[in-house]
């Protein structure tokens, strides 16, 4: 006897005991996720860390993904999320919550790290990424981008 699948209200095939609810637009709680981008470019001084501040602009969001852009081998990254000015998680401000990122090594050119999970952030949130330009001699502009994913209550 041949197993055959069932089909949602849409006709599409469910495999498993559960959809993965971050790979549909809405969740079931009905929120509904947004995509959204945010990128900033900076020089990085030779032999030096710039930090990249990305504050979150969303009451509640979702990220999985980060861009290097224009970025160099040799160098690396730390990656960072603290807690809001105001403490809201953890009751002390701009706590450093987690660590994420350690002496990430960056390839030239372009570069993407995309976890197969999302992080949950809610506004004010800082994720800091720290560029460490390991050159002796040269600076450089690089751009980092970090993908958001808004969630709308219905």
């Amino acid at each position: 006897m041949q197993w055959i699948p069932q089909r949602d209200a849409s006709g599409n095939f469910i495999l498993g005991t559960s959809q993965d609810p971050f790979s549909k637009k809405t969740l079931p709680n009905g929120y509904k996720l947004f995509r959204r981008k945010y990128g900033i470019r900076m020089n990085c001084i030779k032999n030096s860390s710039t930090l990249f501040n990305f504050i979150v602009p969303y009451a509640q969001a979702k990220i999985n993904q980060i861009e290097i852009v224009d970025g160099h081998a040799g160098d690396q990254l730390d990656f960072k999320v603290y807690d809001t000015p105001t403490g809201t998680i953890s009751t002390v401000p701009n706590l450093m919550l987690n660590q994420f990122g350690f002496l990430v090594e960056i390839p030239n050119g372009f570069y993407r790290d995309e976890s197969q999970y999302d992080a949950d952030m809610i506004q004010d949130m800082k994720i800091e990424v720290t560029y460490k330009n390991n050159d002796l001699n040269n600076d450089k502009s690089v751009g980092i981008n970090i993908v958001y994913h808004q969630l709308v209550a219905p």
